[in-house]
Order: structure tokens, then C-alpha cells, then sequence
């Protein structure tokens, strides 16, 4: 199972400031794509993301940062980094077989 990136989106929207409103499709389009790489790269640090709020919060939250501070270098947040470390801790091992 994956995260719901429609509720996902609808989280982001939120973070972003944009509940509730029609948004652009370019601007949609680009907030769907930084979803997708966030999870991404969620899984490369071995997280799999399901179907629940805390996980689709989790994938909003790492989206909204990205795209706030792509132009930054100052690495994610504190409570980011703690979040995401939770979440990995939290992680059913996969079986390395």
C-alpha cells in the first residue's frame, strides 16, 4: 500500500495556505510532482509509506519543506528530521531474503 497523495495534495494545500481554493494547473501539476519525488525519497531512506493520516500528513509536510526551502541550504527542521525518524523507527522490516 502507498500514501493517498490525493489527500496528500489536499494536506499540502493547506500548508501552503491555499485551502479551499482552486489552484493553477501549472502550479497543481508542479505540487503533484514534488509529492511524487517526496515520497520518493522518503523510500530511499526506507520508508514505506500506507494509507493513513499520519502517513500523508508526513508526505504533505516533507513536500511543503521542499518546496519552501528548495532554494535554501540550511537542511530540514528539526522536528522534520524528528518526524521522518519516528516514522523509519516505526517501519515494519522488510524481510532482506
Amino acid at each position: 500500500m502507498a500514501a493517498n497523495r490525493d489527500i496528500a495534495y489536499e494536506i499540502l494545500k493547506a500548508r501552503m495556505d491555499r485551502a479551499g481554493m482552486d489552484i493553477p494547473k501549472a502550479q497543481a501539476d508542479y505540487w503533484m510532482q514534488r509529492l511524487e519525488a517526496a515520497e520518493q525519497n522518503l523510500a530511499d531512506k526506507g520508508i514505506y509509506l500506507e494509507d493513513t493520516l499520519q502517513d500523508n500528513t508526513l508526505l504533505a509536510d516533507y513536500a511543503a519543506f521542499n518546496i519552501q526551502n528548495r532554494d535554501k541550504g540550511t537542511g530540514e527542521p528539526e522536528w522534520l528530521r524528528l518526524e521522518i525518524r519516528e516514522r523509519w523507527l516505526a517501519q515494519p522490516r522488510r524481510d532482506q531474503s
